[in-house]
């Protein structure tokens, strides 16, 4: 397939892609309390409005909330939080800048597009990055077009386009890193690497570095595979300049965020926050995690994709057994050159395939281990390699018996079959929060008051930041004053005709009057 004809329908892809971002984000009712930080982090004087000085016992409007989210027009010029907030937080600043730059274009407004547009065009690029790995593992533009138009279409996609946070951003560095490292590898000769390839890594580097911590373990990964290659290959010249690379890109990183040092370490959420390591919790931690890749690149159909492959994989052995037994005599034996060839290009999209591999079961391993929750965002970044890995694996297992055209064709027909069946499965996007919106419309519509039970000892409220940006009044009580007489107390002067919204451990509900007046919950 030649440029003029896989170009447009990457293109198109794209657009695909870009019209899959949009439904998702209509579908966006409520945010993740991290979302809230994140616009929060990158233009506030604090990390979070909890820490106001008038922050608790009092009345609030929806301007008082939409100030820490929002970039106001005496702050445009302003970027110290962006890099103030993230030092004293546990996040490295990169995404926050990116989101700082994008809500100068929506200044004195919040908005969620704000981040879904961003959001959108680096995982535009992340696709096209994808592509080109893909054509180079597979030597071939039409899988290629396969891998990438799977991903672009997979609730994964879409997860990543309406969460914001780093992890759009965090997929990107991790792809161009992949691809950056296969150019290396496969043009370096006796150790010699272009000056070009050696300042895109470092620089790729710094992107992921300073994007998420986790980026570390997938170049750690890469590291450790071309180091075991290299020195079986007695290749010392290129691992002195690799690694001398990355010391160089290391200590540039430090010096632009040193901080990196007191997260990683001694964070809250870095090693020092590691959960003890048991059996129960692996096993709870890999079913959480294979059911969220079942789901999010699936649509819970891993199970029948398996048995798909398993089956059409049987058929095909016992017809090739059959067809082998009718014709021994006529063999066509191949030259010498020929044969060599395909040795070269089999052993190549060998390395590559483990190059990809390696990196990727250590960071789901790592993450496994790690992570706070088991949820898709901390998986994310790796999506686009899962898809990478199963369409491999599938023509590695039944390429010998399928026409490479019948298989690609197969393939795309089951996943479109995957991509089109959310509706069958109920499958519906974790981070859209679809179920608030009656709550949102009616806080909205119906201008009621929120009295929020506010717990400095187990601080969620950016839970339900989202809702407190709708309300005309809030008021942030203390859960130590907390009760039936200090509510109707603060209430007394309130219009409550058309119901109130209780917060309380973090749990909104909203109460019709007649509810209220018999104060149920």
């Amino acid at each position: 397939m030649s440029k003029k004809v896989y170009i447009p329908i990457l293109i198109a892809i794209i657009i695909l892609q870009i019209l899959v971002g949009v439904y998702a984000a209509n579908k966006k009712e409520y945010m993740h309390m991290d979302e809230a930080y994140s616009y929060g982090l990158m233009n506030y004087d604090k990390i979070s409005i909890t820490d106001d000085e008038d922050f608790m016992a009092g009345w609030h409007d929806k301007q008082y909330f939409l100030d820490y989210l929002e970039v106001n027009s005496d702050e445009v010029t302003d970027l110290m939080p962006v890099y103030e907030n993230q030092k004293n937080d546990v996040h490295p600043p990169l995404f926050y800048l990116l989101l700082r730059i994008a809500a100068t274009f929506t200044v004195d407004n919040f908005t969620l597009w704000t981040g879904f547009i961003m959001n959108m065009i680096i995982l535009a690029i992340a696709s096209v990055t994808l592509f080109f790995i893909a054509k180079k593992l597979f030597k071939s533009p039409v899988y290629a077009l396969l891998v990438t138009a799977v991903y672009a279409t997979s609730m994964a996609l879409m997860e990543t386009t309406i969460y914001i946070r780093m992890y759009a951003l965090s997929t990107l560095s991790i792809l161009l890193f992949t691809y950056i490292t296969m150019k290396i590898e496969e043009n370096q000769k006796d150790g010699k690497i272009g000056l070009k390839y050696l300042i895109l890594t470092s620089l790729v580097l710094l992107m992921g570095g300073l994007t998420h911590y986790y980026f570390f373990i997938y170049v750690f990964g890469v590291y450790v595979y071309l180091l075991i290659k290299h020195i079986r290959r007695k290749e010392y010249k290129f691992l002195v300049k690799y690694t001398v690379t990355l010391a160089i890109s290391a200590a540039l990183y430090l010096l632009i965020f040193p901080y990196a040092i007191n997260h990683i370490f001694f964070g809250y959420r870095g090693i020092d926050a590691t959960d003890p390591i048991t059996l129960q919790n692996l096993i709870f931690g890999i079913g959480s995690y294979l059911n969220e890749i079942n789901k999010a690149i699936f649509n819970y159909g891993l199970p029948i994709y398996i048995l798909a492959v398993l089956i059409i994989f049987a058929v095909f052995k016992i017809r090739e057994k059959r067809a082998s037994s009718k014709k021994c005599n006529d063999v066509k034996i191949e030259s010498q050159e020929l044969k060599q060839e395909e040795i070269r290009e089999k052993k190549n999209r060998n390395q590559f395939i483990l190059m990809i591999l390696i990196p990727t079961l250590i960071y789901f391993i790592v993450v496994l281990i790690q992570s706070p929750y088991k949820e898709l965002r901390y998986i994310m970044p790796i999506c686009p390699e899962i898809v990478l890995l199963t369409i491999y694996v599938t023509k590695l297992a039944l390429g010998k018996y399928i026409k490479e055209k019948y298989l690609c064709t197969g393939l795309a027909v089951v996943f479109a079959v995957i991509v089109l069946t959310p509706g069958l499965t109920d499958n519906k996007l974790n981070f859209a929060y679809e179920y608030r919106k009656e709550l949102v419309e009616t806080v909205e519509q119906n201008n009621t008051p929120i009295v929020c039970v506010f717990d400095p000892n187990a601080n969620r409220f950016m839970d339900n930041m989202y809702l407190y940006t709708k309300a005309d009044r809030t008021y942030i009580m203390n859960v130590e004053d907390y009760s039936v007489e200090a509510v109707r107390e603060v209430l007394k002067n309130e219009n409550v005709e058309n119901g109130v919204t209780l917060v309380i451990d973090n749990q909104p509900k909203y109460l019709s009057y007649e509810e209220y007046e018999k104060l149920a919950w």
